[in-house]
């Protein structure tokens, strides 16, 4: 129970994410193919189900009722952990990366992380509806904002919330980078933002619990053409930003720079068959997997 009530926004988006994609997405292994066809990952066998309410139902209307469905269960979860309700409209100034904010800046990039994935998950999503890969982007583009969105205007009734336009920003800026992403694949494959959770820190809550989480942009440079050496092509570099400290009250808060190297496990899967777990790498860093040398901003 600890653990739902830690549940932070951007955290249920992923949960509601992971409620929309078909679960064949999952399964191992299969046959590698281009990235550009990742949509393909969302292939489901339709024999014993095409007679079902929800596979007779139009694209348009799969997207309505998913984003009511996803708006339902934050309304109804925020009813019951976050006080929803419980004060009038009202905001709330958070800052930025400050060291006396509350999670010294993580949250945000927590938000924009977020956000980012959340599109491009659903863009695979819409995609396998039937939508062209563009417009199915910007489709999910809006939802995964909209849906944020809608947690920040009913955080703004509870007492304990408020709606911070900081957190709308980031929002704004993950949903607008998947579509950028999506039109520029020649960036896609240099860039990828990433997350890592590690355990420094005594965990409260896991999904909140950014005093132990790492937030970086990754370049690969498998995505330059003129590196032929395949090693290289293993090799990829971070540079990111974390907190420690803001877990508990009595802890000394503190806020980093790093840059790192590491191996790139995405190639690494995807040239051994294992595609969607290839994909997933590209937006979680395994825990322990990168050497850093960190600069402390206090």
């Amino acid at each position: 129970m600890q653990i739902l009530k830690a549940l932070d926004n951007h955290t249920l988006a992923l949960v509601l994410v992971g409620l929309f994609l078909p679960v064949s997405a999952y399964s191992q292994p299969d046959e590698p193919v281009a990235k550009e066809n990742i949509e393909q990952s969302f292939d489901i066998h339709t024999e014993d189900t095409e007679d079902r309410w929800w596979f007779k139902q139009t694209k348009e209307n799969k997207i309505l009722y998913s984003n009511f469905f996803a708006a339902t269960v934050i309304g109804i979860w925020g009813l019951s952990e976050w006080e929803y309700g419980s004060s009038g409209l009202h905001s709330g100034n958070e800052g930025w990366f400050e060291q006396d904010t509350k999670y010294g800046g993580a949250d945000k990039l927590g938000h924009f992380w977020a956000t980012y994935v959340f599109s491009d998950s659903l863009t695979a999503l819409y995609t396998h509806w039937g939508y062209e890969p563009d417009k199915a982007n910007v489709y999910a583009a809006w939802s995964a904002w909209g849906i944020q969105a809608a947690m920040e205007f009913m955080d703004a009734t509870s007492q304990s919330q408020g709606m911070a336009w900081q957190d709308m920003a980031m929002n704004s800026l993950g949903a607008l980078t998947s579509v950028w992403m999506q039109r520029n694949p020649e960036i896609d494959d240099l860039i990828d933002f990433r997350v890592e959770y590690v355990f420094n820190e005594n965990v409260e809550g896991i999904f909140d619990d950014y005093s132990n989480h790492y937030y970086s942009v990754v370049l690969k440079l498998e995505g330059f053409d003129f590196i032929e050496n395949s090693f290289l092509k293993f090799l990829e570099f971070h540079g990111g930003y974390n907190t420690r400290g803001y877990n508990e009250k009595d802890q000394e808060k503190a806020r980093f720079l790093y840059a790192g190297v590491s191996l790139n496990f995405s190639r690494f899967f995807r040239e051994n068959g294992w595609r969607k777990t290839g994909k997933t790498m590209e937006y979680l860093q395994l825990p322990y997997t990168v050497v850093k040398a960190s600069y402390d901003l206090d």
